[in-house]
């Protein structure tokens, strides 16, 4: 709803709160009107259980009366016949007790509920008088009629054992109904009067509201009127808005705002027009000196990437030259323990070249695939890096099951093995086992690189450039990245897993038959 209100005018927001004053203010007026009733509704409760408790008492103090006016006649005619006793009882009570103008009235049963003495104008059931007799003790309540009308009658019942009488007094609940009528009638007048005042009331600040705002709306709608004329003009001519045909403190402290704002705008439009007048000569420095950025930019780039192109191609000719003197040095000799060590180093450097290589030529080169037998060139890559393993004090443990063959381009295949089993070597604690595995399951082929070295703490950014598990460790952080272009060009799925004991990463190719 406040979203409607955005672009309301002032009119037609002040016709909005006008209604909602009026809806607020005979809401008021309705829940008065509503307290007021529950207070009666209270009341009348109250009254109904205040008159039913002044009966009880009323019955309970009778049915005493009666039972002192028994025991006392009792006293003095006990030796006489139980029937006598019963009939100057009966007489008694008439006499004494039964003319009393408070509508209270008596009843007496004997042992057999034959009906010693009872009141006049009350006419009790059989059914009623068996209950009472079944009660003998307590509060009773039962129904009798007076002409055709039902009414609900209270009794207090208490017993005499020693002549075997279930005595009790009662009123008739009547008059409770023409007090509740008289009390309803009077509350009925209150609040029709009460309505009339709070409508009155209501009505009357109402329309005291509607007048007042009727005149505040106008005035601020004439002085808004005239600001957003000064605006207009002040858009196409920059003149100042006339702060003295203004009356409110707040829509003035608005036009000296205004006033300022012009006035910063004449100055701005001042400068850009001095600025105009020599920007097309900026323009045209700027570009040709951008131009000749560019233009350095681009021959450093091509410089760079020839420098390292030609960098890598003469990095590799000494590394084959070094590792075919110490095969050559192998054939002839023992093999020596520091040559071993040379050639191990060697062989790390040709993996980095083969990083660099594949980088370069990363956005240049095609790389076509073949059938390979890859049970047979994981045994090449691991003889090949014996040696290395040799060197850091690890042995190179395999489990290659035969003729698993897959298509893929043997130069993104060595990078993916070569980096996984060099990673193996330098992360691996000294004297341990380096266990590689190759298995198939179904149409899938599974190659496994195990190591037992420190467990890798961030998996997720393993595969990231740049990044290294431990920056005191060499490297670039390159092969693991390369490792995943490669897989995820060639739809091969990586695990990683690894904890305190063992870390292995898990590489699985879809199954091809040979041809």
């Amino acid at each position: 709803m406040l979203g409607k209100f955005k672009n309301n005018s002032i009119n037609q927001i002040n016709v909005i709160a006008i209604l909602f004053a009026g809806i607020f203010a005979f809401s008021s007026a309705f829940i008065m009107i509503f307290n007021e009733y529950r207070e009666f509704s209270k009341e009348v409760v109250s009254l109904e259980q205040n008159y039913i408790l002044a009966q009880k008492r009323l019955a309970v103090q009778q049915t005493s009366k009666l039972y002192r006016l028994i025991n006392y006649r009792y006293n003095e005619l006990k030796d006489k016949p139980l029937e006598t006793i019963y009939n100057l009882i009966a007489k008694e009570i008439d006499v004494v007790l039964d003319d009393m103008d408070d509508g209270s009235y008596f009843f007496v049963f004997d042992r057999e509920n034959r009906v010693v003495y009872e009141s006049k104008y009350v006419n009790l059931s059989n059914e009623t008088r068996e209950k009472i007799f079944k009660k003998a003790r307590g509060f009773y309540n039962f129904m009798t009629f007076k002409g055709d009308k039902e009414v609900e009658n209270i009794s207090f019942i208490r017993e005499h054992k020693t002549l075997g009488l279930v005595i009790g007094s009662g009123v008739d609940l009547e008059e409770i109904g023409r007090v509740l009528a008289k009390k309803k009638e009077e509350h009925r007048n209150k609040v029709t009067s009460f309505i009339l005042k709070i409508l009155t009331l209501t009505l009357f600040l109402y329309l005291a509201s509607i007048i007042k705002h009727r005149y505040i709306t106008e005035r601020i709608t004439s002085e808004v009127k005239f600001i957003i004329d000064s605006f207009k003009k002040a858009s196409s001519s920059y003149e100042f808005i006339d702060r003295d045909k203004i009356k409110l403190e707040e829509f003035r402290e608005i036009t000296s705002h205004a006033n300022l704002m012009i006035e910063k705008i004449k100055e701005k439009n001042r400068a850009l027009e001095n600025l105009n007048l020599n920007l097309e000569t900026l323009v045209q420095e700027k570009t040709k000196e951008l131009q000749k950025s560019i233009s350095k930019n681009k021959k450093l780039l091509k410089d760079q990437d020839k420098f390292i192109k030609n960098a890598i191609h003469e990095l590799n000719t000494p590394l084959s030259i070094i590792l075919m003197n110490i095969d050559l040095y192998n054939l002839k000799h023992d093999k020596n323990i520091y040559l071993t060590k040379i050639e191990a180093a060697v062989k790390v450097l040709q993996n980095i070249y083969g990083d660099l290589g594949f980088i370069v030529k990363q956005d240049r080169v095609e790389y076509k695939k073949e059938m390979i037998d890859l049970s047979e060139y994981i045994e090449q890559r691991i003889d090949y890096f014996s040696d290395v393993a040799f060197g850091n004090e690890l042995e190179i443990q395999s489990k290659i099951e035969r003729n698993l063959f897959i298509s893929f381009s043997e130069f993104e295949l060595q990078r993916l093995c070569d980096n996984n089993i060099s990673n193996a070597i330098k992360y691996s604690y000294a004297k341990q086992k380096i266990q590689i595995r190759l298995y198939q399951k179904e149409n899938e082929i599974f190659f496994e690189v195990e190591n037992i070295g420190d467990k890798i703490e961030h998996i997720k950014r393993l595969f990231d450039r740049y990044y290294r598990e431990d920056e005191a460790r060499g490297g670039f952080g390159l092969g693991l990245n390369i490792v995943k272009e490669i897989c995820d060009k060639n739809g091969v799925k990586i695990e990683v897993d690894s904890t305190t004991q063992r870390t292995i990463f898990r590489y699985i190719f879809t199954c091809k038959e040979k041809n």
